[in-house]
């Protein structure tokens, strides 16, 4: 995560997604998500200013990981916690267009996740062109990658 804010925080637009992408990982792990990982893509990874005279209003991805709850209790699990799944939510508290997949469920349906976000995500929407992703482990260097977003954001209130 640091490699991820130090070369994808320069603006001060990114670093406010920056910060809701290190939240939002910090509210999974609250609630035991910690195995798994993120893939993590949209214009958020693209020089998108440039190209598309903007800053990305969000960061897409992905969560690959296992519920910390047997199958059977899933369901309540997922209901108490929906804040952290509900698309719309989590858009609207982290600017995280984000999605979840359970490794738990059977292995042919995950393939089928797998391969419907890796079609989604390696091409642009518009222009069909290759692009890349980023793939995050749950469990990383977010700390550090937090002291790094608040020296950034600190030169940001120095400047202004």
């Amino acid at each position: 995560m640091s490699e991820m804010v130090v070369q994808f925080g320069y603006s001060p637009e990114r670093r406010r997604i920056l910060r809701g992408l290190l939240d939002f990982r910090q509210a999974l792990r609250s609630i035991a998500i910690v195995t798994g990982f993120q893939i993590i893509d949209g214009s958020f990874l693209e020089d998108c200013e440039r190209t598309r005279s903007r800053p990305p209003s969000d960061i897409d991805l992905v969560t690959f990981s296992h519920l910390p709850v047997p199958a059977q209790e899933a369901a309540a699990f997922l209901g108490e916690h929906i804040a952290l799944f509900d698309t719309a939510a989590v858009k609207e508290a982290y600017s995280c267009d984000a999605y979840f997949v359970d490794l738990a469920k059977d292995a042919r349906y995950v393939v089928q996740d797998t391969m419907y976000w890796y079609g989604l995500f390696s091409h642009q929407r518009d222009t069909f062109m290759w692009k890349g992703l980023v793939t995050m482990p749950l469990l990383s260097d977010d700390a550090q990658a937090l002291v790094i977003l608040e020296q950034l954001e600190a030169q940001d209130a120095q400047a202004a």
